[in-house]
């Protein structure tokens, strides 16, 4: 195999210890992203989840959308339930605890994912199509 080789440019070696320093700098910046450089970003975590959950909950106070949900947990239907907790929460999985059928959900908030809240709603066993 023959390798051809055009250019051929002289680099200066650095020295060690600036080289070093450079190094340890550019790694402290590129391993932080912009967002961690903030006050707490839990905090605004924590805030956002509270205005977010408890937007979730208040329209839990429509006897359609709350049946849909009883319905959607009681059938295992990742989609409905998804669809109705929102963008920044999701489905781990479903269960049965006992007489109830349940759903256990993950949600992250802040910018730079600094909450999760985890929680299970369960409700009593029936069949999914029962309303």
């Amino acid at each position: 195999m023959k390798m051809n080789v055009k250019s051929v440019q002289k680099v200066q070696k650095k020295n060690r210890s600036s080289a070093k320093v450079s190094n340890d700098m550019q790694m402290q910046r590129g391993s932080r992203s912009s967002c961690c450089h903030r006050r707490d970003g839990a905090v605004e975590g924590i805030q956002e989840a509270g205005q977010d959950l408890s937007e979730l909950f208040c329209q839990l106070r429509s006897p359609e959308t709350a049946a849909k949900l009883v319905r959607a947990i009681r059938c295992r239907n990742r989609k409905v339930v998804e669809d109705l907790i929102g963008q920044n929460c999701h489905v781990v999985c479903f269960f049965h605890q006992g007489r109830m059928a349940c759903v256990r959900i993950a949600c992250v908030f802040g910018e730079c994912c600094d909450v999760r809240i985890t929680f299970d709603i369960c409700v009593s066993m029936g069949n999914c199509n029962n309303f």
